[in-house]
């Protein structure tokens, strides 16, 4: 039985209905690159490395990541969209799990941050919600690229912010985190030890290393 040609059509423009412009325009904008532990953003050049290409479900995963963000911790307006939040995604690629280092700026504040995703590679599915991983303190975007705050120079304080360990000594890779904690009058090293094993982000260690000397930006 021949289905008619008007039919056809209808059946195409319903399919191109459901596929949203917009949404596909700025998975395409989406610059994922390779990078390596450990991580230290003021050296890296977010201009350089592999543009890598990934499938719909990080995709997806990357981009619901960056929308909440924009809707849930910067003052939107109708004349940006959550893109305009994003930098670039680093992916760090461990034979376990993949971390995917999404790096983002505050709008109107333009303050950095970024949002850490984490994932496991033998089921290909995403372990947990995005980590808020801060790095205002440390590094500023200008001209395409992170730069030293005072407080980071000040201090001297050198990176890496991400690095793999063995904290409990179980043959499997652990993800540590350092990052600059300020609230403008307090400054701290914060120190993270994440485990990632059986579909779970448990914390394995945090120190507070208090800094005596206080800085004002």
């Amino acid at each position: 039985m021949r289905i008619p040609a008007l039919l056809l059509l209808l059946t195409a423009l319903i399919g191109c209905s459901d596929k949203n412009p917009e949404t596909t325009t700025h998975a395409a904008a989406l610059t994922v690159i390779d990078a390596r532990f450990p991580l230290n953003l003021g050296t890296f050049d977010l201009n350089q490395g592999n543009i890598v290409q990934l499938n719909d479900g990080i995709v997806s995963g990357i981009m619901n990541t960056v929308q909440d963000y924009y809707t849930h911790d910067c003052l939107g307006d109708s004349l940006h969209t959550y893109m305009d939040t994003y930098i670039r995604t680093l992916r760090l690629h461990d034979s376990l799990t993949t971390t995917f280092v999404i790096l983002l700026k505050h709008y109107p504040s333009d303050e950095v941050t970024s949002k850490v995703l984490f994932y496991d590679n033998g089921k290909k599915e995403f372990i947990a919600d995005p980590l808020d991983f801060k790095i205002y303190a440390l590094f500023e975007f200008k001209d395409g690229a992170f730069t030293p705050t005072s407080l980071k120079t000040s201090f001297n304080i050198d990176g890496p912010e991400i690095q793999l360990v063995d904290f409990d000594n179980d043959g499997i890779h652990d993800l540590k985190f350092t990052r600059l904690f300020h609230n403008g009058t307090f400054n701290a090293i914060h120190e993270s030890i994440l485990t990632l094993k059986n579909s779970r982000v448990d914390t394995l260690h945090f120190e507070e290393r208090s800094l005596l000397k206080n800085v004002s930006e």
